[in-house]
């Protein structure tokens, strides 16, 4: 099975700095000509369905690539949705999240989204990478049933370097930008001997 693994386009979050994570920010103009153009990358593929997060930059590029496609079939799957580093940050600007909550950043050894715990509020890294485990091996089992040889995931940037690096072992091997794609060629394990 071929996996298509794409990050979503640009959203209104990076253009104002503010802090994603479980944030439900929308694309801007730009990251839909990012799904576009990622979508035109796929044409070619055969891609037989679209997984996707709920929130709504993934779900947006998602559906902008399905309609690109000529519409394969496209689920949502809650737990392919962004890592929640931010906790109570998500959404706010840095300078907003200084003004309520300076006591609790004034007293961290590291910046925020930079490091394996998470912000108060937030989802810590083991139980993360669990659930990106968790969700890919619900697309693999949701594709196998289908019979599908051709997928492709929409996500986030963390969920997926959750998956190359901690889940598959490919740590600096996939690229990391929005609307960027890498491939993932599964096959199933099988005891040989």
């Amino acid at each position: 099975m071929h996996i298509y693994v794409v990050r979503h386009g640009e959203s209104v979050d990076d253009l104002s700095d503010s802090y994603g994570g479980a944030a439900n920010f929308p694309l801007t103009d730009h990251g839909r000509d990012q799904a576009k153009a990622t979508a035109t990358r796929l044409k070619d593929a055969n891609i037989a369905a679209i997984y996707s997060s709920p929130l709504a930059r993934a779900s947006e590029s998602a559906s902008i690539i399905a309609a690109e496609l000529g519409n394969p079939p496209l689920e949502i799957i809650n737990d392919l949705r962004e890592r929640n580093t931010y906790g109570v940050l998500s959404g706010h600007t840095p300078a907003r999240a200084e003004e309520l909550f300076g006591y609790i950043l004034s007293e961290l050894p590291y910046k925020p989204g930079q490091w394996p715990h998470a912000m108060p509020g937030g989802e810590e890294f083991g139980p993360f990478v669990e659930r990106v485990r968790g969700a890919f091996n619900e697309v693999v089992r949701k594709a196998t049933s289908a019979g599908y040889e051709t997928v492709a995931i929409v996500t986030h940037g963390k969920f997926t370097l959750g998956l190359f690096t901690a889940v598959l072992g490919l740590a600096d091997q996939y690229q990391k930008d929005h609307g960027s794609i890498n491939v993932v060629d599964y096959q199933p394990p099988k005891l040989v001997g």
